[in-house]
């Protein structure tokens, strides 16, 4: 076993993580609800199928994660750096996400409903296929690379709430 691979498919719930090293562990297809991962260092980690339902990753750095297929519903990712991340999949429902900074994340075919992005960085981020329902967009900075990948839906909210680059 590759010691990255120390907490894949686990149930990790309980986990105490405050002295763990987390950069570039294996957690794919683990129950990770509800954890404390806030203002940790979690970069090039794999974090694919993984139950985060209501974790805190508030002011998490989040470089190069792939959370493909994630369970993130009602998870705090305000003020993350969730830079050049893959969400591709990720249930996003309910999520907080003010302030974060999801400079080139693909949130390709995420679901978003309900979500808060409200003074977001959307440079760069693609929304091709994401879910943009009731979504709070307000002070969200974005570019011309990033809306040409929404909805028709999803250009007319962000256009009224966002700001452009």
């Amino acid at each position: 076993m590759n010691p990255s691979d120390v907490f894949r498919k686990r149930n990790l719930t309980k986990v105490n993580f405050e002295y763990e090293e987390l950069i570039g562990k294996d957690f794919s297809d683990s129950n990770m609800n509800g954890v404390n991962l806030k203002n940790r260092d979690i970069h090039n980690a794999d974090l694919s199928c993984t139950d985060l339902t209501d974790a805190d990753l508030s002011g998490s750095i989040l470089f190069y994660v792939k959370l493909r297929g994630a369970d993130m519903r009602g998870a705090d990712l305000s003020n993350a750096k969730i830079w050049d991340a893959e969400l591709y999949g990720a249930d996003l429902r309910s999520t907080d996400m003010r302030g974060a900074d999801l400079f080139y994340a693909d949130m390709r075919n995420t679901d978003l409903n309900k979500a808060n992005l409200s003074g977001v960085n959307l440079r760069h981020a693609n929304f091709d296929g994401a879910i943009l329902i009731d979504v709070d967009f307000s002070d969200a900075k974005y570019d011309s690379s990033t809306i040409n990948t929404m909805s028709e839906k999803g250009k007319i909210i962000l256009k009224k709430q966002g700001q452009p680059w």
